[in-house]
């Protein structure tokens, strides 16, 4: 697991989040890559489920697919 790939795979999750559609809608989809480690896969995952009103609600039996929910009004 590197620094490296671990940060492009946030940056690739973040570019989703931050998405006009995602943002109307408070919610996104990520899937993992062929290329993204599973280390760093798991790392994202967990940090992503220390957030306080993010919800991951995996679509698949592996966890490589994940809908992200958020709630703004509760983060205020």
């Amino acid at each position: 697991m590197s620094e490296k790939t671990y940060a492009a795979l946030v940056e690739r999750v973040k570019r989703k989040i931050n998405s006009p559609a995602a943002q109307s809608e408070n919610c996104t989809e990520i899937q993992r890559q062929p290329d993204d480690a599973a280390e760093d896969w798991a790392r994202l995952l967990a940090d992503l489920g220390t957030v306080e009103n993010v919800t991951m609600v995996p679509l698949d039996e592996t966890g490589e697919h994940v809908r992200i929910r958020w709630n703004p009004a509760e983060a205020m």
